[in-house]
């Protein structure tokens, strides 16, 4: 089945799941706000959306250059409308100016929020998919070809069921699942399958790396360790260590912005960000100059236009390894 992307407890997982090609959650709680099936954002399991009152605000710090170390190829990705249609998205340019975002060619029908609580770009033309059974679902399209490749629509992972076993799931890097689990821990799983739709993870339990993380919020992982936060209007700065093998040492948080009420926030890697606007569908990108150390430092204290989605769009989904520091 194709379709159109859009924009808008735990440490008891059963490891014997995984060998059936899933990853089962422990039974839990999941994302405050998760709710029967309706609309819901590309970065979010689920709840209503927030429509921007004030664009993002930069924290305390000028904004400064991006740092030249910072590299993007094309972000690639995918966007999704209320009636189903499903559709590739691309930013040819991520650190260049205004609204260079495009809406490319339908790739895809029948992704409604009825369907999917949740779906999130991978990069490389992969997507992942989570049906309100709990079913997570992989894709990958070849752009070359135009054409799903041969295992689209396989079922990689299961136990993910919204409203009764987590929270919120987020997408980062290369595989990498941060999902927050019912009873407020955050959990992180790794995909090892990304490309080929193999179901193999690192771990089938996961590695719990925090508590207390309440499903209201948006993560925005980098995959590097680097993981943002949009809580209350405030976006806060987290980094851990070894996001690969899931050790926890993390860095103290820090607070670097505030009006962050977007309906959608994404990582697109190297402390570039994609929010979406509720309500408008106006889609911006923010660039933090230091997601290593967290300083409140940016690029541009607006944010950048790039793409106006449309009013009907669920959001989008974008690469999160699109940009990279050297």
């Amino acid at each position: 089945m194709t379709q159109r992307i859009a924009r808008s407890t735990l440490r008891a997982l059963c490891a014997a799941v995984l060998a059936a090609g899933a990853l089962a959650v422990a039974p839990g709680v999941a994302h405050a706000g998760i709710r029967p099936p309706e609309p819901v954002g590309a970065g979010r399991v689920t709840g209503p959306a927030t429509v921007a009152t004030s664009r993002g605000r930069l924290a305390p710090g000028q904004a400064v250059t991006v740092q030249a170390t910072l590299t993007c190829r094309v972000a690639e990705g995918f966007s999704r409308v209320s009636q189903g249609a499903l559709y590739r998205l691309a930013d040819s340019n991520p650190l260049g100016g205004a609204n260079t975002m495009t809406e490319l060619k339908q790739v895809g029908t029948g992704w409604t929020g009825s369907t999917f609580a949740w779906t999130g770009a991978g990069g490389d033309g992969v997507l992942y998919a989570l049906t309100w059974a709990g079913e997570l679902k992989w894709y990958r399209y070849a752009s070359s070809t135009s054409t799903w490749r041969s295992g689209s629509g396989a079922v990689v992972g299961r136990g993910f069921t919204p409203k009764t076993k987590i929270l919120n799931i987020a997408l980062g890097g290369d595989g990498r699942f941060y999902v927050v689990m019912a009873d407020g821990r955050l959990v992180v799983f790794r995909h090892t399958g990304r490309l080929t739709g193999a179901a193999t993870w690192v771990n089938a339990a996961g590695w719990p790396i925090g508590t207390g993380w309440t499903g209201n919020e948006i993560i925005i992982p980098n995959g590097d360790g680097t993981v943002y936060r949009q809580y209350q209007g405030v976006l806060y700065w987290y980094r851990h260590t070894d996001p690969a093998l899931g050790a926890v040492t993390w860095k103290a948080r820090k607070t670097i912005g505030s009006g962050w009420k977007f309906y959608d926030v994404l990582p697109a890697g190297g402390g570039v960000i994609y929010a979406t606007e509720g309500g408008t569908g106006v889609v911006r990108q923010y660039r933090h100059t230091d997601p290593v150390n967290g300083a409140a430092t940016w690029a541009s204290s607006l944010g950048v236009v790039k793409l106006t989605a449309r009013p009907d769009s669920f959001g989008i989904g974008i690469d999160p390894l699109a940009c990279t520091l050297a």
